[in-house]
């Protein structure tokens, strides 16, 4: 598509992660996560994945065997002990990430751990202090955040392309069948929409609308006691604010639309992976558009794994790109979007999910 210089998006500056330095991984919690993710770095990057562990010994042998893993430990202890391994990729329950995180830390290892960063602020804050105590690298795995398409709407957005950012609107909402096994549906494992799909919502108003000054929230509770329907608004104290849907309720399209004083970036669906990003001016006329050839989550997690490679071999501790500081920012967020979802239903019966 032409457009005027003015009215170009700009192309990311996002390398192949092909070609990252390679780091030595360990793979900590051998969960459906920790497969996607080590797919990907065995398909679409140079990064060695030398060694995986899990609390039990069978499981881990089994994940190790799979994927061509050269050492299985049966214990996250004996992982973090493995002087082979670099970094840590931390893929256990978001209750276990902190605790996970600092074991690995404490052995002198870098860390890339899943999101949600951690279960809450205090976690999260005290995990940014021991990497920076430390001198040692983490970063939350918020893959949407370093793929090409999602940097070049942060540039546009920087660039002034759109004016003045006023206005987020996004979802992320799939209907879940009851399921006791699926961690979502356990509030001890750090369940519930907010960290797991409210997560992506944060940071994506974190990264494009700014950070969150004020929280306002509705919701449903599920009847196992975990946050399951959130509308939730955040303004920023300059005027803008993102109106964001997460739920397990409810089917949504996966849209996203940042609307500004000059014009608007559209997402196509789904926002976090989209095929097209398209520059409008503020009548809605098309200036420009962007394609992307990601299809899948697993071709999307291999730039989180390069973007820590680079930083690492440059003598970094926090990615510019997602930086530990607002990750633990963004938990807050979180915690106040629960809180005010608590608020909302603290009168009202738990909905049934059957």
């Amino acid at each position: 598509m032409t457009a005027h210089a003015t009215h170009r998006l700009p192309a990311s500056r996002v390398e192949n992660p092909r070609d990252a330095p390679a780091l030595r991984w360990g793979i900590m919690g051998l969960g459906s996560i920790s497969e996607q993710f080590t797919t990907s770095l065995r398909t679409q990057t140079r990064q060695q994945i030398v060694a995986a562990g899990s609390r039990t010994a069978s499981k881990s042998a089994d994940f190790a065997r799979r994927h061509g893993i050269p050492r299985a430990h049966g214990s996250y202890e004996e992982l973090v002990a493995d002087p082979d391994v670099d970094i840590v990729y931390i893929g256990t329950p978001t209750s276990l990430h902190h605790d996970c995180a600092m074991l690995a830390m404490r052995a002198g290892k870098h860390v890339l751990v899943e999101k949600s960063f951690a279960a809450n602020p205090l976690e999260a804050h005290a995990m940014v202090a021991e990497s920076e105590a430390r001198g040692l690298f983490i970063m939350e795995a918020m893959w949407p955040r370093f793929l090409p398409f999602m940097q070049s709407a942060l540039l546009a957005v920087e660039a002034g392309l759109i004016g003045d950012p006023l206005t987020l609107t996004a979802d992320l909402a799939d209907y879940n069948e009851y399921d006791p096994s699926n961690y979502m549906f356990s509030p001890e494992l750090g369940g519930g929409v907010a960290r797991d799909r409210g997560i992506y919502l944060a940071s994506l108003s974190s990264l494009l609308i700014g950070p969150a000054s004020t929280v306002s929230v509705t919701g449903l509770q599920d009847r196992t006691g975990v946050d399951a329907h959130l509308n939730i608004t955040l303004g920023n104290g300059r005027g803008g604010y993102s109106q964001l849907l997460a739920s397990m309720y409810v089917n949504a399209p996966s849209n996203a639309r940042l609307s500004g004083t000059r014009g608007s970036l559209s997402f196509d669906p789904p926002w976090y992976l989209s095929p097209r990003l398209t520059l409008l001016d503020s009548r809605g006329t098309v200036l420009d558009s962007l394609d992307s050839f990601l299809r899948r989550d697993v071709d999307a997690f291999c730039y989180e794994a390069a973007e820590a490679a680079r930083v690492i071999t440059a003598g970094g501790i926090s990615s510019p790109l997602m930086p530990a500081r607002e990750s633990a920012a963004i938990s807050e967020t979180l915690e106040r979007i629960l809180s005010s979802a608590r608020a909302s239903w603290s009168s009202a019966t738990p909905a049934h999910h059957d």
